[in-house]
């Protein structure tokens, strides 16, 4: 998980700020666990979090100044549809219940802030991967069809490439 999410250095010598989405609260209770047995910083942003300190964690992350990881839940995007602002790298740790928040959550970060030119995606530098195993083929099949997800999950390849 940890290397899947990656940290790279940002020009400057700054790392990059990294983003991952969790689809259940089992799994954010999991993850968060996980985080503090590694010592790894991070914010959790769930529907339960306090208004106070969702607003510093998006403040932090469109500054950039977001010291290690913005776990996300899918329920807080479902009910509360924060507007995650910056440049960042975008982790899935399961696939969407829904297939059109794969691409709003893209779009939100990977695009260019508004004072640069828009280059969206990769030319902004942002990156997104998204975890996913032969038992995730419904929700896969929601983000890119039946026949690509079948050859994905009956590949050998680990990973894909979409541009």
């Amino acid at each position: 998980l940890l290397r899947a999410v990656g940290e790279p250095a940002r020009p400057g010598g700054r790392r990059a700020q990294a983003v991952l989405f969790v689809p259940s609260y089992f799994d954010f209770v999991r993850v968060r666990q996980l985080l503090r047995d590694e010592d790894v910083p991070f914010v959790g942003l769930s529907e339960y979090s306090e208004p106070p300190d969702v607003a510093r964690a998006r403040a932090a992350l469109q500054r950039g100044e977001l010291e290690g990881l913005l776990v996300y839940t899918e329920r807080a995007h479902f009910f509360r549809r924060h507007l995650l602002k910056g440049d960042a790298q975008l982790a899935f740790y399961g696939l969407p219940s829904y297939a059109h928040f794969y691409p709003e959550l893209a779009q939100m970060l990977c695009a260019a802030p508004s004072d640069q030119p828009r280059g969206g995606g990769a030319a902004a530098g942002g990156t997104c991967v998204a975890l996913f195993s032969k038992y995730d083929l419904q929700p896969l099949r929601r983000l890119v069809g039946d026949a690509r997800a079948a050859r994905m999950v009956a590949d050998r390849e680990t990973s894909f490439l979409f541009q």
